[in-house]
């Protein structure tokens, strides 16, 4: 029955839709937490920057260039933070809307189930009818040819 052979194929292809729909809900949330950590860090590493700027007082060379060295290497961690953070926000906008193509093909499958089983049930309705239809007078008297 082709109706039959239809549905099962509709019921598998939702059962994939809802498992992507999930994958993509799971990478989206991934790609927030990504996104606030980058957020974070630079916030963070930014105020080290500014904590570490030159204090008032005597001070020698080697401490001056230990300050600078440590200065620098949190500045360059603030631009790399700023930089996975600005990555971060791109990645949550494409994992958006990729959660939003895969609700929208679960959903059309849903419908399409839906028409599917109403189908099925409209054809094995006509197969029932078909099978309680008296027979014909010339087919209900035996041996007559």
């Amino acid at each position: 029955m082709r109706e039959a052979r239809r549905l099962v194929l509709l019921r598998r292809q939702s059962l994939i839709a809802e498992v992507a729909r999930k994958q993509a809900l799971r990478a989206l949330a991934e790609a927030l937490e990504a996104e606030a950590r980058g957020a974070a860090l630079a916030a963070r590493s930014q105020h080290l920057v500014a904590a570490s700027a030159a204090r008032v007082g005597l001070t020698n060379g080697a401490a001056l260039g230990q300050r600078a060295g440590f200065t620098a290497g949190l500045a360059q961690l603030a631009a790399n933070a700023s930089d996975s953070a600005r990555d971060a926000v791109r990645q949550r906008e494409w994992q958006a809307e990729a959660l939003t193509r895969a609700e929208t093909r679960a959903r059309r499958l849903a419908e399409m189930t839906a028409d599917a089983c109403t189908a099925l049930a409209a054809a094995q309705d006509r197969r029932e009818a078909a099978r309680q239809m008296p027979l014909a007078r010339k087919l209900q008297r035996p041996g007559q040819d």
